[in-house]
């Protein structure tokens, strides 16, 4: 047992007591393995042909332009394929990343792309400026390098996600119904039954 003035005097000096040392090797070990885990881990899914997938399918669609491209000249249908293109990026960041913030942010962006692709016309034009499928590959690959300035605006926006996931799912829905009725008002016009 050591005295209070000595271990006072230890301190003073810069000398770390032997549990303190014993303390500090446990957890620099304990992170290192924390850190071999998360790597393998990245290793894994950087290899798996999902995340690969979407790595494509973001730079098809947003760098190539296809979204705005399928959305302008297949109008429904292209609207549609966009949102079965992001199927991949749901799968990844549910099933592979396992988070659901970061599932929410995801959907999220996917709403929004929706929303504006059912917009006639301007949406097409729109589709250009937003990049959701860039967006949402950089949201996965945040989470998968270990990120934490992504990592923390995608936990910091989850409840925003969450509610404004419903509200666009609304309005889709609404535009949707006001779409249609557009469209059998027109074909109406033109006898097409």
């Amino acid at each position: 047992m050591e005295s209070r003035r000595r271990t006072i005097a230890r301190e003073n000096l810069g000398f770390e007591s032997e549990i303190e040392k014993a303390k500090m090797e446990r957890a620099l070990a304990k992170e290192e393995k924390r850190r071999e885990k998360k790597e393998l881990a990245k290793q894994k899914l950087e290899n798996d042909w999902m995340y690969r997938t979407v790595k494509g399918i973001s730079f098809l669609m947003d760098k190539c332009f296809a979204d705005a491209a399928l959305g302008l000249f297949i109008p429904g249908v292209g609207d549609f394929l966009t949102i079965v293109l992001s199927v991949p990026f749901l799968f990844v960041s549910l099933f592979k990343v396992r988070s659901i913030s970061l599932t929410l942010a995801v959907l999220y962006n996917i709403m929004v792309d929706c929303f504006i692709g059912l917009t006639p016309v301007l949406g097409d034009f729109l589709d250009v400026l937003y990049r959701s499928y860039a967006k949402n590959y950089r949201l996965i690959v945040g989470f998968v390098e270990d990120d934490a300035e992504v990592i923390d605006e995608v936990r910091r926006s989850a409840w925003k996600s969450a509610i404004m996931i419903v509200i666009l799912g609304v309005a889709c829905y609404f535009l949707f119904l006001a779409l249609k009725g557009v469209y059998a008002s027109i074909a109406a016009m033109f006898g097409c039954n």
